[in-house]
């Protein structure tokens, strides 16, 4: 399958039979998005993330997903946290997990969060320098896979420290609400086309100008 599947709540105990070494090796990071989250609009509207996307254009053969970006430190390029399945283990994360149903539940990663392994050694995670957010996407999707475009971000970048209560050192069925980080604020940025048309506009105003200047 091209898109990730979230669905943990048929996880096998035995599978976590390796479980996590120890702290700050192999640390879980849980996380997700469920239908509480609100997204604050260009235009200042705050809309529930479900009403966002739907007031999003998108394209036909598209999904909207979530994804954990690093940042800080010594990263000069994009950098997300890998997602743990068991069927298929650990994944980049670069393409997020897609925002689906699962019983009474809707969301990314509903109802028990996903699994983001933590690596000091890949990210140094422990480093209070470094930062994460949690970024919503719509993904395009053709015969070479998918091409994401981030669409709104959580309102502020959260420290390993401050994310202590949703580090797990085990993988866990069933965490509880309190044991996974589910921000409920975003804010959206803006369409590239949108960005686009500043831009153009912005230099066309300014040949305008310059024209106008060495005429006078």
């Amino acid at each position: 399958m091209r898109r990730l599947v979230t669905i943990f709540a048929v996880l096998a105990a035995g599978i976590f039979a390796t479980g996590v070494s120890s702290a700050g090796e192999n640390d879980v990071l849980y996380w997700m998005i469920d239908s509480s989250a609100k997204v604050e609009q260009q235009d200042g509207m705050t809309v529930s993330v479900s009403d966002f996307f739907r007031g999003y254009t998108s394209s036909t053969d598209s999904s909207f997903a979530a994804r954990v970006r690093v940042t800080g430190g010594e990263i000069s390029e994009d950098t997300f946290l890998s997602l743990y399945v068991p069927e298929w283990g650990t994944h980049d994360g670069e393409l997020g997990v897609d925002f689906d149903t699962v019983g009474d539940y809707w969301g990314a990663g509903v109802p028990d969060g996903n699994l983001s392994p933590l690596s000091a050694a890949d990210y140094s995670v422990g480093s209070p320098e470094f930062s994460f957010i949690i970024e919503l996407g719509n993904v395009a999707w053709d015969n070479e896979g998918g091409t994401w475009t981030t669409i709104a971000t959580s309102g502020a970048a959260e420290s390993y420290q401050s994310l202590a209560n949703y580090i797990h050192q085990t993988f866990d069925l069933s965490p509880g609400q309190s044991a996974v980080w589910t921000p409920t604020q975003f804010v959206a940025v803006p369409e590239p086309s949108g960005g686009i048309l500043v831009v153009l506009g912005t230099a066309f105003l300014a040949l305008r100008r310059r024209r106008f200047e060495e005429g006078a």
